[in-house]
């Protein structure tokens, strides 16, 4: 097997905390169905992220850096214990697992035909002629698939490189740990990072939730027993004890957490053996928060033109919001996208400076992973 052909997009060290000699046990949504799968095969593709393998190495030293924090708090530190740059490598983490997930290239994907369309019109105007020498006698819908797919990975690239740096977007966040002092555990899916705006997304209809709308909370999975939640603190406030814990001593608390994971999977959720029951008992309960609707959104071609796309995005808000304990809102504040301390925008014009100076998308992936190094002085 060629070496880094297997990829994963949920990192191995993160999955460990809920498997056993290596084993994790799989509840496959669609069938219905519970496996054992090693954390080495599970929640990865052959060259997920491009073939020739060129940025694993890189993706690997990442995920290096950003097992530090997390290896940190499951050897029993807690957040106040963590530096300012191991608080950011986590929250890197955060933003990095949400964008390098297979449900965020099957999203990317849903508009193949809207890419297609644009890469068509650039071959029949033979703008690719002199940029691209073709190494051998390719049809014109060969090239054009050649062209649509390198398309779609290179925006998935792109995606990772605002995740890698989204650390920088969501610092006005605080953050608490949720304790789980109950008899049952904290499960964790293929897809673990949860936005919610639970104040807002009623009243405002809304649907997928960016790393920079007011009422923010993210729900972020570290092991059985914690759940790191990320708040914006101008709409929530929790009551938490000296090490920024909050108990969940509730076990209908729990499985409205768990039921997140149910919500946001792609296609599997995973647990410790011994739980097979308590998951079918909350996979009978998966329509009371899983939630996708078809929503249009717009979409620009490289050429400037604009269309209406009808898509279910990858990420939506659940359909209810755990009762979180000791929580307070504020509810005088009116919703807006940009709270007034995120700064996203930087994030934006940080990650199209780096890929626009490379000129290639694996090289800008790269080279954002680098820069983040340089950054963080790892």
């Amino acid at each position: 097997m060629p070496e880094q052909k297997n990829q994963h997009y949920v990192p191995q060290h993160y999955l460990r905390a809920w498997a056993t000699n290596g084993q994790l046990t799989v509840f496959h949504l669609e069938s219905g169905g519970t496996f054992s799968e090693g954390t080495d095969s599970v929640c990865s593709r052959n060259y997920f992220y491009g073939k020739p393998p060129v940025v694993e190495k890189e993706l690997a030293d990442l995920e290096g850096h950003h097992a530090r924090p997390l290896n940190d708090l499951r050897d029993g530190a807690d957040l106040i214990d963590l530096s300012n740059r191991y608080i950011q490598l986590l929250l890197s983490f955060v933003t990095t697992q949400r964008t390098r997930t297979k449900a965020t290239k099957e999203d990317i994907r849903d508009s193949d035909d809207f890419i297609r369309d644009a890469v068509r019109e650039d071959l029949e105007a033979d703008l690719y002629d002199e940029r691209i020498t073709w190494t051998s006698d390719l049809t014109e819908e060969e090239k054009e698939e050649t062209l649509v797919n390198a398309s779609l990975l290179g925006t998935h690239h792109y995606i990772m490189s605002l995740g890698i740096f989204g650390y920088i977007g969501i610092q006005d966040l605080q953050g608490v740990m949720l304790c789980n002092v109950t008899d049952r555990d904290f499960i964790v899916s293929d897809v673990p990072v949860v936005h919610d705006i639970p104040q807002y997304k009623r009243k405002h209809g809304l649907v997928p939730a960016g790393l920079a709308n007011r009422g923010l909370q993210i729900l972020c999975p570290i092991d059985r027993n914690r759940i790191l939640l990320l708040y914006d603190p101008a709409v929530y406030s929790f009551s938490h004890n000296s090490q920024k814990q909050v108990l969940v001593k509730s076990p209908d608390i729990v499985d409205e957490l768990n039921l997140l994971q149910f919500h946001n999977a792609e296609s599997i959720v995973m647990f410790n053996s011994g739980s097979e029951d308590y998951i079918q008992e909350l996979y009978n309960r998966i329509e009371e928060f899983r939630r996708r609707e078809q929503i249009t959104v717009p979409l620009e071609t490289e050429a400037g033109r604009t269309e209406e796309v009808d898509k279910i995005p990858a990420y939506q808000v659940p359909k209810q919001s755990p009762d979180l304990p000791g929580c307070t809102t504020m509810i005088h504040l009116p919703y807006v996208k940009q709270r007034p301390d995120c700064r996203s925008i930087e994030v934006r014009n940080l990650a199209h400076k780096i890929f626009n100076e490379t000129g290639a998308p694996d090289l800008g992936l790269i080279y954002s992973i680098r820069f983040f190094q340089e950054l963080l002085d790892l």
